[in-house]
């Protein structure tokens, strides 16, 4: 097996990218291949700490990190664990170790999120200061997408640490469909070089018949079924092993495992059980039909508590499987008789006995040796006797573990309990407050299914999930059948709260006209509660100006603010940050730059007192924009700075790119290329595996650098895959970014008549690029025409870039109308105002316009400044 010795050591080796991958088909051996890298870690003096996905037993948020964290933490005392928890407290919500303990205060599950996720690191980090670290993340394809967004943030923040901990993950691609939000960060880690893909195939015809004899001869096969120290390539026994098969049957179970180590282990196990088995000629359907021949063949009572097992999950305590054994069975299993069962099934090599971790804490336990061996025992039970013994192990963990609510809320449903509604309705608002949403969204879509629970007030928390996971049709779909009971029972105020967000998540799926049809019927009245009427006028904001109505939009979040104001708590200061964030949209496309500074200026402090990172984002990106127009570049880039770290530590993927796009914007108007450069090339690759809202910004933004640097073809190439974006987006602000850099392109090339093109129809939302385009077509009095107006508009709002831009036009429009004093005056203020911020781009600029007085030949204008 030296190819899997190979494997073995380039994942051992310490360099590299953060997260080493192992992929392949089911039963090629990833398990076993990540054991032996554990064990030889742990060996030369590394912490492991090993998690596994899940599909079986509930849907945990964060499930394969909060499996490894707790079980490296019940391996400590419990005064360290307590010591853990009182340097961690954020880690309490999701890791059963460190008890309930934590703040009292109700935090947005965004919030929840960032905390959890900064807590993580910090504690991984911190052990990694002592030793190197290594976590496995067996299975991961069975894991929540937010086990992939933690490991997906911990590995951009090692691999700028450059901190001993690195990530062994397995898994199986075909088992996450495309367009699955799992699947897209798995590619973002490939293309981001976070992560490295090792392919485990299937053995060559020697190390499948030593997988074969050692599993016949009795030499331990665990994991993903590569027998031994198969793994490092000096197993090979011979013909001479006692009770190895003759090599016909060697070179049989050969043609039929066809190289797959699982199918190699089965076929020798039943083929040994069943000698008469080798002769049927007939190859088998899959692993499923080997297992199932192996499960007929163990005694009664071993198989009644293996079909138990297999009901649990892949693994369970010891004590919990005894207790449904007594109880739950029919007839009962107890004492010596269900010991003697287990050791039976243990001896048939269908179970092993193993450590588990329940509640935090380290217990004696049973697991099937492969997870698709616990599937096909399970899929040959009757619905009836998958109830009973779901309804049994309910039992046994409320008695033991009460608070195991993704468990219970398992079991119970599956044992169509009438219980299961409590627990699905916690399990949901617990993994929601941790901002779990793929989680939560599956406990919802199970909660409402049932007719025993408040489906309104249910489906409202599933909305509010479906929108953070952004997925607004399906989101839209359920707040209309929420409005439609809240209207039915007569609730008015949940009703226009529920009107509101209906109409808000129209607005996002570019429906304003229904969004209005919506808050028309669903009025606010003098009875209205300050909370749904501020949400109700927000709403209305956010649709006017979808509309292009910024003037009506801004007069909407004066009566929304009027109503926040009167919501107590910090549910009033998130709604009063919304409010003056969207007035500060508003007032700044309707060109009162000022008013809109101020606006967003008064969003901050409500926006942090808040601590929702998403609501604090936005803000930040207001400010942001306000200062860059000002001509404040720095504290633009400083504002834009922590605005890409809020969103790196909140774990947002297309939040980081959005800022990284702009933030290379910046360093290019402070003429610094190679820093925009590295910044629009990892926007676009954070942003491109989402196709997110903000991809064909980034892509925009990188042709600009691309042009700054001469690289007209590439840039080109980019404004043409952003165009395209756009539209299929339906983003008119993303295609008005894509016209300009097309237009400002086509100056540099100078091609005037091109760059007007460009602009056809839209001249009024360039009016500087435009008039350098007149200009440059011999046009000079058009050019000065559009300049002075933007001049004056800029001007007014306080726009410091726009002015010196629309100046720098004027002056040289001024200069082909030989008006030459005028052009030199209007010029040499141009000059000034771009040396005082600074601004590099202007002065630029500003000395190209420079050559251009007097007035020079045409042909030997020089092309506009990158």
């Amino acid at each position: 097996m030296r190819g899997r010795a190979a494997a073995l050591e380039r994942l051992l080796a310490p360099q590299g990218p953060p997260v080493r991958l192992l992929t392949g088909e089911a039963g090629v051996g990833k398990t076993r291949l990540a054991g032996e890298v554990a064990r030889r870690a742990s060996e030369a003096g590394t912490a492991v700490l090993w998690g596994s996905g899940h599909d079986a037993e509930g849907h945990t948020p964060y499930g394969a990190f909060a499996e490894a964290l707790d079980g490296w933490l019940a391996e400590h005392t419990a005064a360290e664990r307590a010591g853990v928890g009182a340097e961690y407290p954020e880690l309490a919500s999701f890791l059963p170790s460190l008890g309930r303990a934590g703040e009292a205060r109700v935090r947005s599950p965004e919030e929840e999120r960032d905390r959890l996720f900064r807590a993580s690191t910090m504690l991984l980090a911190d052990l990694a200061t002592r030793c190197p670290v290594l976590v496995v993340l067996d299975d991961l394809h069975a894991a929540d997408t937010g086990s992939f967004q933690l490991l997906s943030h911990l590995a951009r923040r090692f691999r700028d640490r450059g901190t001993a901990l690195r990530f062994l993950v397995t898994y199986r691609e075909e088992e996450v469909p495309e367009g699955d939000a799992r699947r897209a960060a798995v590619t973002a880690l490939l293309r981001q070089r976070l992560a490295v893909r090792e392919e485990v195939a299937r053995l060559g015809e020697r190390d499948c018949l030593a997988v074969a004899r050692d599993a016949v001869a009795g030499d331990g096969v665990a994991g993903d079924g590569v027998a031994g120290d198969g793994v490092a390539g000096d197993a090979v026994a011979g013909d001479g092993v006692a009770g190895a098969p003759d090599g016909d049957w060697a070179r049989r179970a050969w043609e039929l495992s066809l190289g797959n180590p699982l199918f190699a282990v089965e076929l020798a196990r039943g083929l040994a059980e069943d000698p008469g088995g080798a002769g049927t000629g007939r190859a088998p359907e899959g692993v499923r039909e080997l297992v199932a021949g192996r499960l007929a063949r163990l005694d009664p009572d071993a198989r009644r508590v293996v079909e138990a097992l297999s009901v649990a999950g892949g693994e369970a305590a010891l004590s919990e499987l005894l207790d449904v054994a007594a109880h739950g069975l029919r007839p009962p299993l107890a004492g010596h008789s269900a010991a003697e069962a287990l050791e039976r099934a243990v001896a048939a090599s269908i179970v092993e006995e193993r450590e588990v971790v329940v509640a935090g804490r380290p217990e004696e336990g049973l697991a099937f040796r492969h997870p698709l061996v616990r599937l096909t025992c399970y899929e040959r039970l009757s619905a009836a006797r998958r109830r009973g013994l779901h309804a049994a192990f309910a039992r046994a963990v409320a008695h033991r573990r009460p608070d195991a609510v993704d468990t219970l809320a398992s079991h119970y449903t599956r044992a169509d309990d009438p219980r299961a509604a409590d627990y699905l309705r916690r399990a949901a608002e617990r993994a929601a407050g941790l901002y779990a949403n793929d989680t939560a969204d599956r406990y919802y879509r199970d909660l409402v299914a049932r007719l025993d629970v408040d489906a309104a007030r249910a489906r409202l928390a599933h909305a509010h999930v479906l929108r953070r996971m952004g997925d607004y049709e399906r989101a839209v779909e359920v707040l209309r059948l929420a409005l439609a009971e809240f209207e039915r029972r007569g609730e008015h105020d949940d009703t226009v709260h529920t009107a509101a967000l209906l109409a808000e998540t129209l607005g996002k799926t570019s429906a304003p006209a229904a969004a209005r049809r919506v808050l028309r019927e669903h009025p606010v009245t003098p009875d209205t509660a300050p909370a749904p009427a501020a949400s109700h006028h927000l709403a209305r904001s956010l649709v006017l100006c979808v509309r292009g109505r910024y003037a009506a939009g801004a007069e909407a979040t004066r009566q929304a603010l009027a109503a926040a104001r009167r919501v107590p708590g910090t549910a009033g200061e998130g709604l009063i940050a919304r409010a003056y964030a969207l007035r500060a949209a508003n007032l700044g496309l309707a060109g009162r730059f000022d008013r809109a500074r101020e606006a967003g200026d008064r969003a901050l402090p409500p926006a942090e007192a808040y601590g929702d990172p998403t609501l604090l984002g936005s803000v930040l990106s207001t400010l942001r924009e306000n200062a860059r127009r000002a001509g404040r570049l720095h504290e633009a880039l400083e504002t834009g700075s922590r605005a890409l770290a809020l969103a790196e530590h909140s774990g947002d993927p297309t939040a980081a790119a959005f800022e990284r796009a702009n933030l290379a914007e910046l360093r290019l108007l402070l003429g610094e290329p190679e820093p925009a450069r590295a910044l629009a090339e990892q926007s676009v690759t954070g942003a491109e595996p989402y196709d997110a809202w903000c991809f064909p910004y980034a892509l925009t933004t990188l042709a600009r650098v691309r042009a700054h640097l001469g690289e007209t073809a590439e840039a080109t190439a980019l404004l043409d895959r952003a165009e395209k974006v756009a539209a299929a987006h339906g983003d008119r602000q993303a295609e008005h970014e894509g016209r300009t850099a097309r237009a400002e392109l086509a100056l540099h090339a100078r091609r005037p008549e091109e760059a007007l093109r460009a602009l056809d129809g839209h001249r009024a939302d360039a009016p500087v690029l435009a008039a350098w385009a007149e200009l440059l077509c011999g046009r000079p009095a058009d050019g000065l025409r559009l300049a002075r107006a933007e001049l004056t508009r800029a001007r007014r709002t306080g726009e410091r870039l726009a002015e010196i831009e629309a100046r720098l036009a004027l002056a040289t429009c001024l200069s082909r109308l030989t008006r030459t004093t005028e052009g030199a005056r209007e010029l040499a203020r141009a000059e000034s105002q771009a040396r005082t911020l600074p601004y590099p781009a202007g002065t630029r600029r500003a000395t190209w316009a420079r050559q251009l007085l007097p007035p020079p030949d045409e042909k030997t204008t020089p092309p506009p400044p990158r």
